[in-house]
């Protein structure tokens, strides 16, 4: 008798653990993890200080019973980037929230976000200097979404990570002519660069007294592998 009871217990307890689902995006993941990324403005001195480093953060985000995120922390908020984070995940779907035999919870869910700081340009230059819509950090961010390396690179380009720099024209339109590559680590994967380059919006070209101008850009590019 004393046999048949734990078993039942322990049925029991096989039944409740099924019935718990974790939360999750209502989007890929990782897909949800680089809206976050490309929406995280941060401020000029934080871009200015790490140009072209990463930042590696973790992220604690509360997800309420109806999906929304509340109040989302960083742990170890040094550089006090928890407001620009706030500010960031509002723009951002809601989850599916963690159920319990059915009924919503609230739950938390813990990330490393790793931010690249790939360029950091001055306000005052926005004015006349040609420059992507959104600002150039998001403009690198969907950059690098777009570059297909898998077929170009050989392994030891995958642990040095990829260094070149692209320059074109920003014509007073807008569009991107003249592209080239002037300096590369990674010659095989020079096209494919040139390629999403030409694949992106229009900039905001220079202006000279407001009028907009014809003028050259220098776009240095980096790219890390986690592998």
């Amino acid at each position: 008798m004393k046999t048949l009871f734990l078993t039942f217990l322990f049925l029991l307890s096989l039944c409740t653990n099924a019935q718990i689902v974790e939360a999750s995006t209502t989007i890929a993941t990782n897909e949800y993890m680089d809206l976050l990324t490309a929406n995280l403005e941060l401020p000029k001195e934080v871009t200015e200080k790490y140009a072209n480093q990463d930042i590696e953060l973790t992220i604690v985000l509360t997800i309420t019973k109806d999906g929304s995120v509340f109040n989302p922390k960083i742990q170890n908020d040094s550089l006090q980037l928890e407001p620009y984070l706030k500010k960031a995940v509002e723009t951002l779907p809601k989850w599916n929230p963690k159920t319990e035999d059915g009924n919503p919870v609230v739950s938390r869910k813990a990330f490393k976000l790793i931010i690249p700081i790939l360029y950091a340009i001055q306000e005052d230059d926005l004015a006349m200097k040609a420059n992507p819509e959104g600002g150039m950090q998001g403009y690198y961010h969907n950059f690098m979404r777009k570059v297909n390396v898998d077929k170009y690179l050989d392994d030891e380009a995958t642990v040095s990570g990829i260094k070149m720099i692209a320059t074109f024209v920003v014509e007073k339109d807008g569009n991107l002519t003249n592209i080239k590559i002037i300096e590369s680590n990674e010659p095989s994967l020079n096209s494919e660069i040139i390629r999403v380059i030409k694949s992106m919006p229009k900039w905001n070209p220079a202006t000279e007294n407001g009028v907009p101008v014809r003028s050259d850009f220098t776009l240095p590019i980096k790219i890390k592998f986690n592998r």
